[in-house]
Parts: C-alpha cells; sequence; structure tokens
C-alpha cells in the first residue's frame, strides 16, 4: 500500500468505527436522541467509506472499489483480500 494513503485509510476507517459504534449506543439508550444517533451514525458511515476509497486508492485499485464500505466489516475484507498491485 502507498505510505501517502495509509493514514488516511487507518483515520478513515477507525473513526467510522467509532462513530457508527457511538450513534447505535445513542439510539438504543436514549431514544429521546434517536436523531443526532442516526446523525453520528451516518457520519460514521461516510467516514468509513473514504478510508474504504483511500484504501482501495493505496492498493492501485480505482477509488470507486472503495464503496464496496457500504456493505461495512464485509466490503473491507474484501478490500482486504486484494492483492496490492504497487509491489
Amino acid at each position: 500500500m502507498l505510505a501517502e494513503y495509509k493514514t488516511k485509510t487507518n483515520t478513515g476507517v477507525a473513526t467510522g468505527i467509532i462513530l457508527e459504534i457511538a450513534g447505535q449506543i445513542i439510539i438504543r439508550e436514549m431514544p429521546n436522541l434517536a436523531l443526532v444517533g442516526a446523525i453520528i451514525t451516518l457520519i460514521g458511515v461516510i467516514f468509513f467509506i473514504w478510508g474504504c476509497m483511500n484504501y482501495a486508492a493505496g492498493k492501485g485499485y480505482s477509488q470507486l472499489l472503495g464503496l464496496l464500505g457500504l456493505f461495512s466489516c464485509i466490503g473491507l475484507v474484501i478490500l482486504v483480500l486484494l492483492p496490492d498491485k504497487n509491489k
């Protein structure tokens, strides 16, 4: 993976997962703040997909392949299993 994408990938994926979990906790534990939880979850999904897009680009693929992040962890696993074209 190209180094220029590594930090963006780690930041996007980690931030996305944390925000998605936090949003779901808010939705379940504080029903009166469900809208806030949903917004936080959506922002987390956006960060996660952005991280996956950087991961795909860092491995030498089109950033569009990073849209596999829409499938959450399954999409990330698929990206991990793809061979790195930059070696």
